[in-house]
């Protein structure tokens, strides 16, 4: 039967790994975010060959499922390493590669794909007369980025961003297939221990709510006062 002192039981068990997995989740969009940029300002060189490989790596990425990439890197992660570092006469043991490196090389190059769009967009946002209108005041190249393209670039990518690092959260329910315990894998390892699945998912459940609409909440009041700190 339904107990609900096991969900709330399962709640402060799954809550110990709420700060590892935002952790994870902030290091995964921050190299996303990066990454996404390189590609974006090599797609604007417009560089014949290296752009067409970027669409197809990008056509790959978008058409691969996450489950589908995380097992790829992890089985050849590894090996590529061992082989790479073997070049150089150091010695490597595949199998002693973090799990969690694994995840966060993985999801940081599958979400650098949607990263490079949401900058692409913010960009394309850009309102090219207010530029104009700094240079012809006098604005050096760095004072036109710092002043007028990196604060409206920041406001428009913000809720894009913050989306992808919500989903990020959500998929790093993956993580537990390579060992490694987020949120969802708490939850499973709970109701394994307690043979009480359904409140150990329920519990989960609500975690993974909190966490959205708390994210939210934040991001909503930072985009409001960075909109009106830019107005």
């Amino acid at each position: 039967m339904f107990d609900i002192m096991t969900v709330f039981e399962s709640f402060i068990e799954i809550l110990k790994v709420v700060p590892k997995t935002l952790f994870l989740a902030l290091i995964i969009l921050v190299l996303s975010f990066t990454l996404g940029a390189m590609i974006t300002y090599i797609q604007s060189l417009n560089i014949p060959v290296v752009k067409q490989v970027i669409g197809v790596l990008q056509s790959f990425l978008r058409g691969t499922p996450n489950v589908v990439l995380l097992y790829l890197v992890y089985y050849s992660l590894p090996l590529v390493l061992a082989w790479f570092l073997g070049l150089f006469n150091v010695t490597f043991d595949p199998t002693s590669l973090n799990s969690t490196a694994i995840v966060i090389v993985t999801f940081s190059i599958c979400y650098s794909v949607f990263q490079s769009e949401i900058i692409r967009g913010a960009l394309h946002s850009l309102d090219k007369d207010q530029i104009e209108a700094a240079q012809s005041l006098g604005y050096s190249t760095t004072q036109v980025l710092r002043k007028v393209i990196i604060p409206q670039v920041m406001v428009e990518a913000l809720p894009d961003t913050m989306n992808a690092f919500l989903i990020i959260i959500k998929a790093l329910s993956l993580a537990f297939l390579v060992t490694v315990v987020d949120i969802f894998a708490q939850a499973r390892l709970v109701g394994a221990q307690s043979f009480s699945y359904l409140e150990a998912f329920v519990a989960a459940a609500f975690v993974y709510w909190g966490i959205c609409v708390l994210l939210t909440y934040v991001i909503d009041k930072l985009e409001n006062r960075m909109r009106r700190g830019y107005a």
